[in-house]
């Protein structure tokens, strides 16, 4: 929630020289961050690389990861939450430089469980324009 810039270059975007396991999305440090869609909390924890993060799982099996939020998610693990729901802000914490969003999407099994992240940018433009 806020105004935000879903990265369109190379280093932003899944895949790439570097390999990145994500999207990149670009907002001032405290934005909003909310659940894409109805789900359960998988997750939530500090890597030296992600920061502060939470794993979002939905009843098909598939994750969202949130990645470098300024503080702890808001929601605790085994928690539902419905579309919109705040779960967390946007910081800078693990290995990120700026305010960001690192998003992850995982089709089912998910995270942990042997998915494999795919590119989140077509899913990302379109909960873009869904109402909140």
């Amino acid at each position: 929630r806020g105004a935000y810039d879903i990265g369109e270059t190379e280093t932003s975007r899944f895949g790439g020289p570097r390999d990145h396991g994500g999207q990149d999305v670009f907002a001032a440090c405290g934005t909003a961050l909310v659940a894409v869609r109805d789900s359960t909390v998988q997750r939530t924890a500090y890597q030296k690389r992600a920061g502060n993060y939470v794993v979002l799982k939905d009843a098909d099996g598939q994750s969202y990861v949130y990645m470098h939020m300024a503080g702890r998610a808001v929601v605790k693990r085994g928690v539902s939450v419905k579309a919109g729901q705040r779960v967390g802000v946007v910081g800078q914490t693990g290995h990120a430089t700026g305010c960001h969003l690192h998003f992850a999407f995982l089709p089912a099994p998910g995270w942990y469980l042997g998915g494999k992240a795919v590119d989140p940018f077509g899913p990302l433009k379109m909960w873009a324009r869904q109402p909140q």
